[in-house]
């Protein structure tokens, strides 16, 4: 990995998390996986949502990119969150967080992704509270962008 990638991987993950160093990539896959799962609980992958993990995946230069491209999102996410080790106490908030994420990026969360969302919290040992407090975050940081990007372009984004 060239010191390019290493620094925007690091500068991302300091930016969105405040870490200090880049985290393990081993469960990426089951992270993509079950954001996607979520997305599809209305029925329906919307590309805006698939389009908004495959970012996330290109810009951290994950292993999971292609993945994040082509699955399908049928398996059961029970089945998915069994296969990882890292998605532990310190990584199953961000898996909600990504989840919220994902599932807002065609402008609707749907009660179904919701209900998906709320069953991955269980499974992750987190109580509703929490998963709605990250979903207040995520709707406030959308208000913000949509602030800023008005504030920074007023006719418009030029690109």
């Amino acid at each position: 990995m060239s010191d390019m990638e290493q620094d925007a991987k690091l500068w991302l993950h300091g930016e969105t998390y405040g870490f200090k160093s880049v985290p393990p990539t081993k469960d990426h896959e089951t992270i993509i996986k079950s954001v996607l799962i979520c997305a599809k609980a209305d029925g329906v992958l919307a590309p805006e949502e698939r389009n908004w993990i495959v970012g996330r995946a290109a810009a951290l230069g994950s292993n999971g990119y292609e993945l994040a491209k082509t699955y399908p999102a049928d398996e059961d996410v029970i089945d998915v969150l069994n296969q990882a080790s890292a998605v532990n106490n310190a990584g199953r908030r961000t898996v909600i967080y990504l989840a919220i994420k994902t599932c807002s990026a065609d402008g609707e969360l749907h009660p179904d992704e919701m209900a998906k969302i709320y069953q991955i919290a269980e499974k992750l040992g987190l109580e509703k509270e929490v998963v709605d407090s990250l979903k207040e975050i995520c709707a406030e940081e959308a208000q913000v962008r949509e602030k800023r990007i008005g504030l920074l372009f007023p006719d418009g984004a030029p690109y």
